[in-house]
């Protein structure tokens, strides 16, 4: 097992986890992982905090309705989380998926009872969505999965005093590819469906985007990592992969439940060739090599060669 994928201490039970990191790092993998013990239940993506905008976090929105004391300012934030952010993404996104579950598995009266019950706070809104959730799947500890939220763990782990944090990485060079060919197949918002049609400026802003995020994603890493020892932990994908068995019983710990069989009882999920096989892909951990073009391969080298090599990572 990498370094990176380090033996945690030992822990007390959580009382929630987040999964973290930047996209198409495994963070759906883990989610499906943890999802699938009798005890954790990981929700998908809300961007409650933010997404790659900060302003883009629909508790911006929330704050423009008024003290949330007011009964009739809980009305407002119930209509707009079932009517709107539910609803529709907009251009530039689609839905964050935890509000259309909402909306489809939870009353929007009931939900907006919660609220009431709450001490009315930001907090209590992101954590009766995540309630909700864990008691309909008839879980104790909650959690939930949004990889954006990686640049406010700080929030997450002083809302959550026993939480903790798990924070995928995997080489940025299989992020680019996976992400391109995602965006080739299914583009999703409308600027990725314009640049479809341009494969050479789709490839250029995905490799830009990429450096980008996993840039700041490893200052994050490496912060974070001094900050809360204890509480958060690194998992390379590659090595979850390669020894699931091992990094999930790791993860465990970490978190301090039990090791299930079930959680090892996964199916492949991501665009490629294992899609739909049983177990983990543990090819996908260097698949990418083969569709990294030479351009691409010095772009990365030159930004991150000594980070990567840093990382156990060949570079």
């Amino acid at each position: 097992m990498s370094t990176e994928t380090a033996e945690p201490r030992a822990q007390a039970v959580a009382d929630a986890v987040f999964v973290v990191g930047v996209h198409r790092s495994g963070t759906t993998l883990m989610r499906r992982i943890l999802d699938a013990s009798s005890t954790v239940a990981v929700s998908g993506e809300n961007h409650y905090l933010g997404h790659l905008l900060e302003r883009q976090g629909v508790h911006h929105a929330i704050r423009r309705f008024g003290d949330l004391r007011d009964e009739a300012t809980i009305d407002r934030v119930v209509a707009h989380l079932y009517d709107e952010v539910a609803g529709d993404g907009g251009l530039f996104r689609s839905p964050s998926r935890h509000w259309v579950w909402l909306r489809r598995n939870v009353p929007r009266q009931e939900f907006r009872q919660r609220l009431l019950d709450s001490d009315r706070s930001e907090r209590a809104v992101f954590d009766a969505l995540l309630r909700a959730y864990a008691e309909r799947r008839g879980k104790q500890i909650i959690g939930e999965k949004t990889p954006a939220h990686l640049r406010y763990t700080d929030t997450l782990l002083d809302w959550y005093p026993k939480g903790r944090v798990i924070h995928m990485l995997r080489d940025p060079r299989a992020i680019y590819v996976s992400d391109l060919r995602r965006r080739q197949l299914e583009p999703g918002s409308l600027p990725f469906r314009l640049l479809r049609h341009v494969p050479p400026l789709l490839g250029a802003v995905l490799m830009v985007q990429t450096t980008l995020l996993w840039a700041e994603g490893h200052r994050k890493l490496a912060r974070n990592r001094r900050r809360f020892p204890d509480r958060y932990l690194v998992v390379r994908f590659e090595d979850l992969v390669a020894d699931p068995r091992t990094v999930v019983e790791t993860i465990c710990r970490f978190i301090g439940i039990p090791f299930e069989e079930p959680m090892l009882d996964q199916v492949v999920v991501s665009h490629g060739h294992s899609v739909g096989t049983p177990g983990f892909d543990a090819s996908a951990a260097s698949r990418w090599r083969e569709r990294l073009g030479p351009v691409a391969a010095g772009w990365f080298a030159a930004w991150f060669g000594r980070r990567l090599r840093s990382l156990g990572y060949d570079a």
